[in-house]
């Protein structure tokens, strides 16, 4: 939350989707619930039908995916890695 609040929540052309992991519904659901996700969270068995299985991972956990409004992958990054919340701030930039 830390990291949406500072990079994303107020970016009007920066949207995020938690895709997660868990085999577990009702677990995933009330983990995000309980965490006060804004963002939409996408199902393990809702990954294909959504699209978002396209974008290849790592299964690192947080991963993530700067995508494009056509689609394509800008930047990628795991928990330890700034990089795509450094381009996040340069598009927000821009933005502006």
């Amino acid at each position: 939350m830390e990291k949406y609040n500072e990079h994303i929540a107020n970016t009007s052309n920066i949207e995020m989707i938690h895709v997660s992991l868990d085999s577990d519904e009702d677990a995933a659901e009330s983990w995000a619930a309980k965490e006060g996700f804004p963002w939409l969270t996408v199902l393990p068995d809702k990954k294909e039908r959504s699209g978002l299985d396209v974008y290849k991972t790592t299964n690192g956990v947080p991963e993530y995916h700067l995508v494009d409004a056509e689609g394509n992958t800008v930047v990628a990054g795991s928990a330890g890695s700034s990089a795509a919340f450094t381009k996040i701030d340069e598009v927000a930039k821009k933005a502006d």
